[in-house]
């Protein structure tokens, strides 16, 4: 927070990650060896096809153009043949689908089209603090609803999104799986909160940039699956499930009148996603199943290396993702967040993000990745955690 900056930017609170990022990058200066447990990324190389693609297009000679706003006719194609196949959406068709520069800017794109200024959103903590910060740049007004422990995992409470409903709720953002907990709402939750929705008259922003990623025996229900023709907006990321978070590529779906809106928050913000990104996604979403069949499996490896070596460790608690490629872990004692990340890296030389950055609901929680880094990594991580007690 920067009482003394006079824009819109200043009472908003710069996220604990921001600091504990630029301790590692002065620990890398001076040599120390670190084993970075905090960046969500899929620690996985591209698929060939993507590369391919992208090599494909630089040999094209001429200059190399936009392409239209909402993206390459055969990425959006692509698109809403794997939201068809694989989410089973099936309205799903390329008239709505636009192609973004990832799913953040997927959410700013439909934040920005169906929200007026002084609007309520309700999301889900502890939660992605991005999108608090574009829910504050168009003006609304975030109300969190706690996420729930049930089984040593994290869940979704219908009830307490219906005790947090106001004359002025706009929208509801569902993330699931679910950064930072990876929680995953079942379908029986999914389709009560589209009743709800639509008995309201809300709009459903559904962020599902991590859900091919889920771990036996649970998968993900999109909302769009379950009310094709409903106030559903689907915000998509090829960041994690396909490898290609440098590329910054993503999209946005939902009914044709509000994509046609969207078009001028996209054409204000980017104009259009990158062609090369484009290029690599649809060269990436030839080889889509093989690709997450095998992340899918590594995933699993990586969670249950990390689990493990984090219950021999008295000072902290997992909490069991059933998606994504991160957990939470609870800190025993009441200790501080901020404090242990800093003390971690400092003494361990362990990068983990502090729960506070997603709300004061991740309070006294620490959120750990396994998706970018190998068991081996992850054992040695687990190692010198233990022995900083």
């Amino acid at each position: 927070m920067n009482r003394t900056w006079p824009g819109r930017t200043a009472p908003w609170i710069r996220p604990p990650i921001a600091e504990i990022t630029r301790q590692a990058a002065h620990y890398r200066t001076q040599g120390k060896d670190l084993i970075d447990l905090g960046q969500a990324i899929l620690g996985l190389a591209p698929a060939e096809n993507a590369k391919q693609r992208v090599r494909d297009y630089l040999e094209i000679p001429g200059p190399q153009s936009y392409s239209p706003d909402p993206g390459l006719p055969e990425l959006r194609q692509a698109i809403a043949h794997l939201l068809i196949h694989r989410k089973a959406v099936s309205a799903a068709c390329a008239e709505r689908v636009m192609v973004t520069c990832g799913a953040s800017q997927a959410f700013a794109n439909a934040l920005f089209t169906v929200t007026n200024p002084g609007d309520e959103i309700i999301t889900f903590e502890p939660g992605y603090f991005d999108h608090n910060y574009a829910i504050a740049m168009a003006s609304c007004r975030q109300v969190p609803v706690a996420l729930r422990l049930r089984e040593n995992s994290y869940d979704f409470d219908l009830e307490a999104v219906v005790s947090a409903l106001t004359p002025h709720t706009r929208a509801i953002v569902l993330v699931s799986p679910a950064n930072p907990t990876g929680a995953v709402a079942c379908p029986s939750f999914v389709e009560r909160l589209c009743d709800l929705c639509r008995s309201r008259d809300i709009w459903l922003l559904s962020d599902e940039t991590y859900d091919l990623f889920t771990f036996s025996p649970y998968s993900t229900t999109s909302p769009a699956a379950v009310d094709p023709t409903g106030k559903v907006m689907v915000l998509g990321s090829f960041s994690k499930t396909l490898g290609l978070a440098g590329w910054r590529i993503g999209y946005l779906y939902g009914p044709e009148p509000a994509i046609e809106e969207a078009y001028k928050v996209q054409d204000s913000l980017v104009v259009c996603a990158s062609v090369a990104s484009q290029h690599a996604a649809l060269g990436a979403l030839e080889c889509l199943d093989s690709y997450v069949s095998f992340a899918r499996q590594e995933l699993t490896k990586r969670k249950d290396t990390l689990v493990s070596v984090l219950r021999a460790v008295s000072s902290l608690r997992p909490r069991m993702p059933r998606g994504a490629t991160f957990l939470l872990a609870t800190l025993e004692d009441q200790q501080d967040d901020i404090a242990f990340c800093h003390r971690l890296l400092a003494e361990a030389g362990v990068i983990a993000v502090p729960g506070s950055a997603f709300g004061p609901h991740g309070k006294g929680t620490i959120r750990l990745s396994f998706g970018n880094l190998p068991c081996e990594s992850i054992q040695k991580a687990g190692e010198r955690i233990k022995k900083m007690g």
